[in-house]
């Protein structure tokens, strides 16, 4: 695995992002004061791979930034791919894990080539399983490496170098086996023993057969004599066999026959049945013409009768026509009188209203008549004053 760029935020000693670019240098040390960073870089790499680092998970998060988020994101190239891991941890939720692998696809694009060749789209293709546990086992598989060999094999922790010579031989042992890959050799162990087991399997299935077929060769000459038993037997029953197909085939010939003249006896029963149907419909059907006949010939007797009759119906219905026309004018004359007895209707009912109102006219009108005879008389009663005053008033000039 060969780093090349690893970007922290929020994580341990650094509190704004801060990149680094593992291309633009071969070699390096890193020196500084104590709670520089130094450690918290090493740190990063561990915790964004396996989310291992000092002290507890919530620990990385630095407390002095606005976010109170740990994220780091490294970038590595390895077997001939280039990788990319995200870990995410916010304070109070869980951790977000996300695994990629660069896409490096060619794609002609009109406005992008360089000197007429396609240019390189480079694309992250998402490696994420469903939960973070799966990304997790998912990137020790691609590294085949897990925190304990890292730890011991390509990076070693600070004040731990001798943590491998620490370590019991058992556990030595798996630590080099997975630096050599040691482990597939177990799974070949293991496909080994399954193909063995299945190979046993068929062998025996395969003895089983010749051992049938052993058994079955042992039996062989029995079974000649037998089979030659039984030809003869069969000899004897083909014969037999063909006097009783012969036998069946005059029987079948005779029910054919027979089912022959069943279906003509049908085919006549049914003809006759049909006959003596058609025989009745005509007797009925004479009767009936016997029946208009004799009709007919009352007729025929009747036929002055019949003649009269018809004149007289002829001279009814002539007067007939004319009481119609005469009940036609009739109701003609009864719409016109309708309508005339509605209009009378209506002047008769506008009269009575003006009638009523004049009614009314003339009981205010004999009041206020009244009213001026008394104011009459009230005003002759004046008057007399007036004229005693005057007459009085015409002595006096004199």
């Amino acid at each position: 695995m060969i780093p090349r760029h690893l970007r922290i935020s929020g994580f341990l000693s650094y509190r704004d992002p801060v990149e680094l670019d593992f291309d633009s240098f071969d070699l390096a040390c890193i020196s500084g004061h104590n709670g520089a960073g130094k450690s918290s870089l090493l740190d990063a790499m561990t915790w964004v791979l396996f989310g291992e680092a000092r002290g507890k998970s919530t620990d990385v998060i630095n407390l002095n930034q606005d976010v109170k988020a740990a994220e780091v994101a490294l970038t590595f190239a390895y077997e001939g791919n280039v990788f990319r891991v995200q870990r995410t941890l916010p304070r109070g939720k869980s951790t977000v894990l996300e695994f990629q692998i660069m896409d490096d696809g060619r794609r002609t694009v009109d406005d992008e080539t360089v000197d007429g060749q396609p240019s390189m789209v480079q694309q992250w293709k998402p490696l994420t399983e469903k939960t973070t546990r799966d990304t997790q086992a998912r990137i020790e598989q691609t590294l085949r490496l897990d925190y304990d060999t890292f730890i011991n094999a390509s990076f070693f922790l600070q004040g731990k170098a001798d943590e491998f010579t620490q370590r019991k031989s058992s556990e030595r042992k798996a630590v080099l086996s997975t630096i050599l890959g040691l482990e597939i050799w177990d799974t070949y162990k293991e496909r080994t023993a399954e193909k063995r087991k299945q190979i046993e399997g068929d062998v025996q299935e395969i003895d089983g057969r010749v051992a049938e077929i052993d058994s079955e060769l042992a039996e062989e000459d029995a079974r000649k004599s037998r089979l030659a038993e039984l030809e003869n037997t069969l000899k004897q029953l083909s014969a037999t066999r063909n006097v009783q197909e012969s036998a069946l085939e005059n029987i079948k010939k005779n029910a054919a026959l027979i089912n022959e003249q069943r279906k003509l006896a049908e085919t006549l029963s049914s003809t006759l049945e049909r006959a003596r149907t058609s025989l009745a419909t005509y007797e009925t059907r004479l009767a009936e013409k016997e029946s208009e006949r004799s009709n007919y010939a009352d007729l025929v007797n009747r036929a002055k009768e019949i003649e009269s009759a018809y004149k007289s119906w002829q001279k009814v219905r002539k007067e007939l026509e004319e009481l119609e026309k005469t009940a036609l004018e009739f109701r003609e004359h009864d719409k016109e009188r309708e309508l005339l007895l509605h209009k009378i209707e209506v002047e008769k009912a506008k009269l009575e209203q003006e009638q009523s109102a004049l009614s009314d006219q003339l009981s205010v009108i004999s009041g206020q008549l009244s009213v001026v005879s008394e104011l009459e008389e009230k005003l002759q009663r004046r008057k007399r004053p007036c004229l005693k005053c005057r007459r009085r008033l015409k002595n006096a000039m004199s």
